[in-house]
């Protein structure tokens, strides 16, 4: 605080006889916030804590262009609509701790207040309990094993570089990273469209998670937490005309016109809320459990399909595996077995339907939430959604056959991963007539692995590996980062110029995955880590 830099949020104000300490939780990586001490000669003296400093700027809530209708989709990943890009409704908890003391504290008393100590389980206490589904523990028994487990945490300890040298702080702001990154301007592209704050697109939350679940390392349940208080309240509608959904990414987290129950969904808080039991979290969850109420006023394909005969449209991801989440969270907490039901309401609608989850075009299907029955819009539909399973719906499916336990739902879910990606002639013998059904990529192989496990295929465990370490494609996971200097930037930093968030989060996961599912099949060889050799 003496020098003007980062002051820990703690102030007290007493004398011998006692006084009052306020602590501000992330005071300085939600700035502009202040604490201020009044009247200290008086007897009666004012400790006063602002989440916004008066003397700061004016917060200023508006859209970052003036243009209604965006910049063009295409050129800027661009998605404003009017009326759409509204901060009213979103929401931003802070922490504060006031302590009474009858004596002065000491420093070391007082710096304590802003490092809440809590209680952990061990990773493999966790592992072992099954919580939260599929992930792997650390493992470093071989050459291979060690070169994954190596990018895994290179990767974290890039983006806890990047929070740092690219300042992702402020009350708005901070727990939230970028998106895409801009090898030309060596930055960030903060300011065009869609490209800028994450906004929980591709699941960077799950990855920060399951990260820390497999290691127990306080620095990445930080950051964790971080990105679902920021998530779970910045991101998402409280209230007003979009309650219950989130914001797609954007230069500014409400820019984006796309509002939908992929970014406000459960499952992105549950791990939070369990850890801790923290009870705002509770209620964010809670607060989404009828969320598809408002996929009535606000269908998430407007602007692709018209309407049809049924209220709304959903696909099976990300909007309904997103509802699916939010109702299993419902079932888990409160026993009421109606949340339930409505998730079998939804398996038994895609089971009655010739092609299972893919009996969609486009993966677009009719939804009615009063009964939340889906619906194929045409008969002769065939087709799929390649958001499904890349938004967190991989890692719900997987638990929810876990503990469900319903062999309908694990059929279709097996079924969808045999034939994502799968060749026209695979989907032939299996529908009867031929479809394009997605393509395979590093951020699928966990789909495949899925299968080798559960069928013991040792073949198809190779093939989701292979896919996995495809050195083709333009992304496959290496985190080595390398120095710029002055004067091509204003201050030396250290880049990845062709990493992305998307990439990033997904990758890290279907690593985390296929660890658990396939390690054992991990091939001995491969490019990757003989060239590190």
């Amino acid at each position: 605080a003496q020098g003007g830099k980062r002051a820990s949020g703690t102030a007290f104000v007493g004398d011998v006889s006692g006084g009052v300490s306020v602590s501000v939780k992330d005071f300085w990586q939600s700035h502009p916030a202040a604490l201020e001490i009044r009247n200290a000669t008086a007897d009666k003296a004012e400790l006063r804590a602002w989440l916004w400093s008066p003397y700061g700027e004016a917060m200023d809530m508006r859209h970052y262009d003036t243009l209604a209708t965006g910049h063009g989709l295409e050129a800027s990943y661009e998605d404003v609509q009017p009326g759409f890009s509204i901060a009213q409704g979103m929401a931003r908890t802070s922490e504060m701790t006031l302590s009474l003391y009858e004596n002065v504290p000491s420093n070391e008393q007082l710096s304590q207040l802003s490092q809440r100590p809590l209680l952990a389980c061990t990773p493999q206490y966790l592992h072992d309990a099954g919580a939260f589904g599929t992930w792997s523990l650390p493992n470093r028994n071989s050459e291979n094993k060690r070169w994954l487990e190596d990018q895994l945490d290179q990767a974290i300890t890039f983006y806890q570089k990047e929070i740092e040298q690219r300042h992702w702080y402020g009350f708005w702001n901070y727990g939230d990273v970028m998106h895409a990154y801009d090898p030309v301007r060596h930055s960030w592209r903060y300011d065009i469209g869609g490209f800028a704050w994450a906004n929980t697109e591709l699941a960077p939350d799950m990855w920060l998670w399951y990260s820390f679940l497999r290691t127990g390392r306080a620095d990445i349940f930080q950051m964790a937490e971080a990105m679902t208080r920021h998530t779970s309240e910045v991101d998402v509608y409280h209230l007003g005309r979009f309650a219950g959904l989130g914001s797609r990414h954007n230069v500014r987290h409400w820019g984006c016109g796309s509002k939908e129950v992929r970014i406000s969904q459960a499952a992105l808080k549950r791990f939070y809320y369990y850890l801790t039991t923290d009870e705002r979290t509770g209620d964010l969850m809670r607060e989404v459990a009828n969320a598809d109420d408002a996929l009535v006023s606000t269908d998430p394909l407007r602007l692709i399909l018209p309407k049809s005969q049924y209220p709304t449209h959903a696909r099976v991801g990300p909007d309904w595996i997103a509802l699916v989440g939010n109702w299993m969270t419902e079932w888990e907490r409160t026993g009421d077995t109606r949340w339930r039901d409505k998730i079998l309401v939804g398996v038994n609608s895609f089971a009655n339907m010739p092609y299972g989850f893919f009996s969609g075009k486009e993966g677009a299907f009719g939804y009615d939430p009063k009964d939340g029955k889906m619906y194929q819009l045409a008969p002769e539909d065939i087709g799929n959604s390649h958001l499904a399973s890349i938004m967190g719906g991989a890692e719900v499916a997987f638990e929810l056959s876990k503990v469900l336990e319903n062999p309908t739902f694990d059929k279709l879910w097996l079924q969808y991963c045999q034939l994502y990606g799968a060749s026209k002639e695979e989907v032939k013998q299996a529908f009867g007539k031929e479809a394009k059904l997605g393509d395979l990529s590093p951020h699928y192989a966990r789909l495949v692995a899925y299968v080798a496990k559960v069928n013991n295929d040792p073949t198809l465990a190779q093939k989701a590996w292979s896919e996995f370490l495809n050195i083709k494609r333009p992304f496959y996971g290496t985190f080595d980062w390398t120095p710029v200097a002055t004067p091509t930037v204003l201050k030396p930093i250290d880049e990845i110029p062709y990493v992305s968030t998307n990439n990033t989060a997904q990758w890290c996961l279907n690593a985390i995955e296929l660890l658990e599912l396939v390690g054992d099949k991990m091939p001995e060889k491969h490019p990757l880590w003989s060239e590190k050799k």
